[in-house]
């Protein structure tokens, strides 16, 4: 990835080394997964480690398992807590995903299709983003690929009580993120859909094709040194940058033949197979403890956790928790398994909880 022509430079150009933030934003098919891939082949290169997280639904970023990366790179495929899958790669469920693994893997991908439903993806993948606040020490950044920044809030949105609190998680994690040694890339189709609050944490934009809406107000001062017409024609390939400090220039980086396109039946080109269990009934805040928190409760309270600190950790009551394992127990002791726990696939399904 390199910049062409700088229309204004202040020193500022693209350093794959530190845990920078960026930002693309253009129409569909202008090329902006392929740049946030370019950006992760940057990290990788530099022996940095990738999570791609919220890929479209038909499994765009598995296609890092036929880029050259799966020769020389180990992978680990993150997927829901109630699905099996096969293939010669790596798996996790998801919730089991450690700190550990950002130095045991070189890229660890979350895909659409390895979950039984988009609502089951939002909610577990917020295991590992609240994981990323935990990473105190690093010595290289790691590279989380979002590829359309709708979906972090959407993530987030199914462990809140309302949207307020979730747009302002979603803030502090973009402006955590590089505390903790994490580079973030995320897309858009729409610039101005994106929160203000949000827009400014960025380092760098890439703005791809603008549409007919053309570049938003706050930065039409580009058209000063850039033709708009030549913006709606860029190839796929090219992009014209935004830094937070002011520099701008056109650059371009090498469009990569492993990307996905339309239509491709990825998992079967790869040999991965998934069989998903019964869909799993989802927790609701301040609402309804779900099976997968019901999971938790159990396995807590198995490991000798009062019921005081499994309801502060759960933000449940005490009596709720208690509740959920005696529920548990009685349907153990009454047809040999927990309904809940089966639908969840947890190991404890025949356990009784003393």
């Amino acid at each position: 990835m390199k910049i062409n022509r700088w229309g204004r430079y202040l020193g500022d150009g693209l350093k794959f080394t530190r845990p920078s933030s960026y930002m693309a934003y253009g129409v569909r098919g202008s090329g902006k997964s392929s740049l946030l891939e370019a950006i992760g082949a940057e990290y990788l290169d530099r022996g940095c480690h990738v999570l791609d997280l919220f890929g479209s639904r038909d499994g765009e970023s598995l296609a890092w398992l036929r880029s050259p990366y799966a020769e020389d790179k180990k992978i680990l495929l993150l997927h829901g807590d109630n699905t099996d899958v096969s293939c010669s790669w790596d798996t996790k469920p998801v919730s089991q995903y450690t700190l550990s693994d950002v130095e045991k893997y070189d890229l660890v991908i979350s895909s659409s299709p390895l979950y039984d439903s988009p609502n089951t993806e939002y909610i577990q993948i917020n295991t590992v983003l609240d994981l990323c606040y935990k990473r105190f020490e690093w010595k290289k950044p790691a590279y989380i690929c979002i590829r359309e920044a709708a979906n972090l809030l959407y993530s987030r949105m199914k462990i809140t009580p309302d949207q307020s609190m979730a747009k302002n998680q979603m803030i502090y994690f973009l402006r955590e993120a590089r505390h903790t040694g994490f580079a973030l890339g995320i897309d858009t189709l729409k610039f101005t859909s994106i929160d203000i609050d949000v827009r400014v944490t960025m380092d760098y934009l890439f703005i791809k094709k603008p549409g007919i809406a053309g570049i938003p107000s706050d930065i039409r001062f580009l058209y000063s040194t850039y033709n708009p017409l030549a913006l709606q024609r860029m190839k796929a390939n090219t992009f014209l940058l935004l830094t937070s400090s002011g520099s701008h220039g056109i650059g371009s980086f090498d469009y990569h033949d492993w990307h996905k396109e339309e239509g491709e039946p990825i998992l079967r080109i790869l040999g991965i197979e998934t069989e998903h269990g019964e869909r799993v009934e989802e927790s609701k805040p301040d609402h309804k403890v779900g099976d997968f928190q019901h999971v938790t409760i159990c396995t807590l309270r198995l490991d000798a956790t009062s019921y005081a600190k499994i309801g502060l950790s759960e933000k449940v009551s005490a009596s709720t928790a208690h509740n959920h394992v005696k529920d548990h127990n009685r349907e153990v002791e009454r047809t040999g398994a927990c309904s809940r726990c089966n639908r969840a696939k947890a190991d404890i399904l025949t356990t009784i909880i003393p």
